[in-house]
């Protein structure tokens, strides 16, 4: 499995942007922990969320923040409807080429498609 860490102003501002968009909020440390760090979940798909300090990103980089990255999201068919409507801003629900329904959608700075899984 493979978990992405995304640099983030603020990971607790982020993961409360995410639950707002109908992700769940897995776990959080507590803010005076000195690790500010927060996971979401949405139908099994994880993203942690880390702060964005010069170890993590560097401040010429922040402007570029998820540059050239899509995240793939897959959610049962049967939910795509519901996880789109969840969404404050989502794009269209398209149909793909390769036969999954999907729609855009901007997080934290991040892209992420969120796709119905291939049969």
């Amino acid at each position: 499995m493979l978990t992405p860490i995304l640099a983030t102003g603020d990971p607790y501002a982020a993961a409360d942007e995410f639950v707002a968009n109908g992700w769940t909020l897995v776990f959080a440390t507590p803010k005076d922990s000195g690790d500010p760090l927060a996971c979401v979940e949405l139908c099994g798909g994880r993203v942690m969320l880390g702060v964005d300090s010069e170890e993590f990103l560097a401040v010429e980089a922040r402007g570029h923040r998820g540059a050239g990255v899509q995240f793939y999201v897959e959610v049962p068919a049967e939910v795509i409807e519901a996880v789109h409507a969840a969404h404050r801003e989502p794009g269209g629900i398209e149909q793909r080429a390769w036969g999954t329904r999907s729609f855009l959608v901007t997080l934290a700075g991040y892209d992420f498609m969120i796709a119905t899984a291939q049969d």
